[in-house]
């Protein structure tokens, strides 16, 4: 059963079935300048919200913009995706959030930050995003540190789902 922020089925009526899709990825593009990490992770929309079902008792939820999709979204991203220095978990914050199309299927995009007291140089990323509802989930996240620009791109799967990215000090 789908189920809308109001808790009740979602209208399915007028509204053309999402299309299929084989792939099943997530991205993340995010900047690391003194102490803050923060940048967009995108989701295909059906499938973040097939992930966020079981919080609220649901096969999926039929996500709007906004600050209950937010607060759901956020405690699923904290579950499954661990920014850590020297050990310790950085807080995730959503800034924002919305819906874009890509080649016709929607996109769910977060504007997320992590924080931390000083320069962030060196960091462990742990990445289960959607891990629990595909076999075939992959996950992309690239990280510039600034001001220098340099990139550090990472792949995740099962099996592959912790890094350590390091940057010059």
């Amino acid at each position: 059963m789908r189920t809308s922020w109001a808790h009740r089925p979602a209208s399915t009526k007028g509204t053309p079935a999402p299309v299929p899709h084989d792939l099943h990825i997530a991205y993340g593009d995010l900047a690391v300048e003194g102490p803050a990490i923060a940048g967009r992770i995108r989701f295909f929309k059906d499938d973040l919200e097939r992930a966020l079902g079981p919080a609220m008792g649901a096969d999926a939820v039929s996500l709007t913009p906004g600050p209950e999709a937010d607060a759901l979204v956020l405690r699923y991203l904290r579950e499954h995706l661990r920014l850590e220095v020297a050990g310790t978990a950085l807080e995730a914050e959503i800034l924002s959030s919305g819906v874009d199309e890509l080649d016709r299927e929607p996109v769910w995009w977060i504007l997320v930050q992590f924080g931390h007291q000083a320069p962030v140089t060196e960091f462990t990323v742990r990445n289960t995003l959607l891990f629990e509802l595909f076999g075939d989930q992959r996950n992309v996240f690239k990280f510039v540190h600034f001001p220098d620009e340099t990139s550090r791109t990472f792949y995740f799967a099962p099996g592959e789902e912790e890094h350590r990215v390091r940057f010059r000090r």
